[in-house]
């Protein structure tokens, strides 16, 4: 936690001379929070880029009067640093409705800032809640949640604001939102900024969709392959020259096809299963033994009625993206395709093994090149021999004061 009121504890060097900044004031400007800083050596005004959220290993820092930005790995520069300059200078006029409920009153405050302009960054801020809710318990915690979120805040939080800016919105800076954030700050005697870390390692999904994870005891076998329409399971080269020419829908009966091709490989290892897809996109068909989850769009409703879903789901398969969050989060193991996307390692997967040997079973990565004769033959065996797996594993650990199951 950053401490912001009554003192602002961070302290940074200019970028221009090396001279320390003076924080003046703390800007709320969406995804990031900022403090308007003056150097007393060079006389530079500087936006400095609190250490929350992405900023916490990678800040930037804004010299509004002179165009510039400076980032501490460069493409965070081009990625979230000319965004934010070019935010603060075009702020939107938009008078913002923020739903403010206020669920018990507290004097110290904790303000966890989950704003995004992707969604899975914003999911992930929002699960650093479980840990300030059992560890700073003294500080009541403030969540600042953008609507698709309101639905995943946890029980005993003191306070939600609603704000309601869409996720192509969400590098924008509106002047409405700084001065109620301003505003109701004035509410409490010491207010913190949760450092909201990009992807916490401890938490419990339960407690923020309210959807039990999946039970091994359950009899039936479904594997569910995670739809997506905008990152296709087909040929990188061909995907890229379809989207070019706008004509990615093109490719969509291939991965169909694929699906299909998969699921009747596994079928021939694994004849008890059922199979299912889910995820967001309609435009292809799939034959009856396949049951559909898929949605044009998502809600509230939807999205709880899905997360059951995954929770019933015995495997999960799907290409590397934030789609793969809330499946990976439900279902009792995970297949990740990735792409390209190998430095993105991990980061759309929410572990919820504790042991390293079974979550190394529970989860894999592969290339989404992978041929899907092997796939099949992977998904097959980690669906046959998890239970004989679990056992050998727990007996190995029988009276370990280490290990917790």
């Amino acid at each position: 936690m950053i401490q912001i009121k009554p003192n602002i504890e961070q302290r940074s060097n200019c970028p221009c001379c090396g001279t320390e900044l003076s924080p003046k004031n703390v800007f709320w400007q969406g995804i990031h929070i900022v403090l308007d800083s003056k150097c007393q050596g060079c006389g530079s005004e500087i936006i400095d880029d609190l250490r929350v959220g992405h900023g916490v290993n990678n800040y930037l820092q804004v010299n509004l009067i002179k165009e510039e930005v400076f980032a501490a790995v460069a493409y965070r520069k081009e990625w979230l640093g000319k965004p934010l300059l070019n935010s603060l200078q075009n702020p939107q006029p938009d008078k913002l409705e923020i739903v403010k409920e206020i669920f018990k009153p507290c004097n110290r405050a904790i303000i966890l800032n989950c704003i995004d302009h992707l969604y899975g960054h914003s999911l992930l801020k929002l699960l650093n809640a479980q840990k300030h809710l059992e560890c700073n318990s003294e500080c009541g915690l403030v969540v600042i949640v953008p609507n698709f979120l309101r639905w995943m805040v946890p029980d005993g939080v003191a306070e939600v604001w609603t704000v309601p800016i869409s996720l192509k919105n969400g590098q924008n800076y509106y002047p409405s939102f700084a001065e109620f954030v301003e505003e109701e700050t004035k509410r409490f005697d010491e207010v913190y900024v949760s450092e909201a870390h990009s992807h916490p390692s401890q938490f419990d999904i339960t407690q923020f969709t309210r959807v039990p994870k999946h039970n091994f005891e359950e009899p039936e076998t479904r594997i569910t392959f995670i739809w997506r329409e905008d990152r296709l399971l087909v040929n990188r080269l061909l995907f890229r020259v379809l989207r070019k020419l706008n004509l990615r829908q093109m490719a969509l009966p291939m991965q169909n096809l694929k699906i299909q091709q998969l699921f009747e490989k596994i079928r021939l290892q694994v004849p008890e299963a059922k199979f299912a897809v889910a995820g967001l996109g309609t435009k292809t068909k799939f034959p009856e033994w396949i049951e559909d989850y898929r949605v044009d769009s998502f809600n509230e409703k939807i999205e709880k009625e899905i997360c059951r879903f995954y929770s019933e789901s015995r495997l999960v398969i799907g290409l590397h993206g934030s789609n793969m969050l809330l499946p990976s989060g439900h279902a009792g193991m995970t297949i990740d395709l990735i792409d390209e996307r190998w430095g993105n390692f991990a980061q759309d997967v929410l572990y919820q093994e504790r042991d390293p040997r079974m979550a190394s079973f529970r989860y894999r990565f592969l290339p989404y090149q992978t041929k899907t004769d092997t796939l099949a033959f992977i998904a097959a065996v980690m669906v046959l021999n998890w239970s004989k797996f679990k056992s050998q594993m727990t007996a190995d650990v029988v009276n370990s004061d280490v290990v917790e199951y």
